[in-house]
Formats: C-alpha cells, sequence, structure tokens
C-alpha cells in the first residue's frame, strides 16, 4: 500500500516536472516573440521619424515654392501694366 503511494506521488512529480518544462518553454518563447515585436516596433518608430523628416522637407520646399510662385505673379502683373502702358 505504502509503495502504491509513493509510486503516485512520483508519478505526479513527474507529470508536474514536464509541466514545468513546457511552461519554461511556452515563457521563452514568449519573451523571444517579445524581443522580436519589439525590434519591430523601434523599426517602425524610426521609419516613422525619417518619414516627418522628409515631409517637413518637402513642406518646406512647398512653401518656397509658393513664395517664388507669388514674387513671379508680382513680377508678372508689374510686366503686363509697363505692356499696357507703352
Amino acid at each position: 500500500m505504502e509503495k502504491k503511494a509513493g509510486d503516485k506521488n512520483k508519478d505526479l512529480m513527474n507529470e508536474e516536472k514536464a509541466k514545468n518544462l513546457r511552461l519554461e518553454n511556452d515563457v521563452k518563447k514568449l519573451e523571444n516573440e517579445q524581443t522580436k515585436l519589439t525590434y519591430i516596433i523601434k523599426e517602425a518608430y524610426n521609419e516613422h521619424e525619417l518619414k516627418k523628416k522628409e515631409i517637413a522637407k518637402v513642406i518646406n520646399q512647398r512653401d518656397v515654392l509658393g513664395t517664388q510662385l507669388i514674387r513671379r505673379n508680382d513680377e508678372l502683373a508689374l510686366l503686363y501694366e509697363k505692356i499696357k502702358i507703352l
């Protein structure tokens, strides 16, 4: 009787060890996945920052071109006035 209880406890202990190993492997897999996702997020953030800088440059160029266009239009208006006078 005592031997059967000991065997039962031994079996339970082996089952718990196996369960513990499975859980440890699951934790390692999740940690690896977390590391990968953290890397992906950092890369996405860096790419986002680069795009923001590019957009800022394009906006600046647009503003410069808009200013030049206004100046050219003013010059044209002056030239048309001179032509009318002549």
